[in-house]
């Protein structure tokens, strides 16, 4: 086995942890959604501190943000491209 090869199969391994990654953050989306639905509906009658609004707010925000960047990097680390295979190899280069 050559070192591409072994480098085309780290990458490939990494981009499947990255998609069962992608894949739990897709089941937890429904989760925010519901959580941020609640503390709008419950905060809108009484002022109470508004810190779990905000909380899940700003979570359900940079959540699809995370799951961008996770399907950008499982495309990226799939492919398995120069890029991906100068980093990798770089270290074994100089040695």
């Amino acid at each position: 086995m050559s070192t591409k090869d072994a480098v085309t199969i780290a990458s490939r391994t990494l981009a499947i942890y990255m998609l069962f990654w992608f894949i739990s953050d897709l089941t937890y989306l429904p989760s925010h959604l519901f959580s941020v639905w609640h503390h709008e509906n419950t905060l809108r009658s009484a002022m109470a501190t508004t810190y779990w609004r905000d909380s899940n707010r700003l979570s359900l925000a940079l959540h699809p943000l995370r799951m961008v960047l996770l399907f950008f990097a499982v495309q990226w680390f799939y492919r398995s491209g120069p890029k991906v295979q100068e980093y990798f190899l770089a270290s074994s280069e100089g040695e």
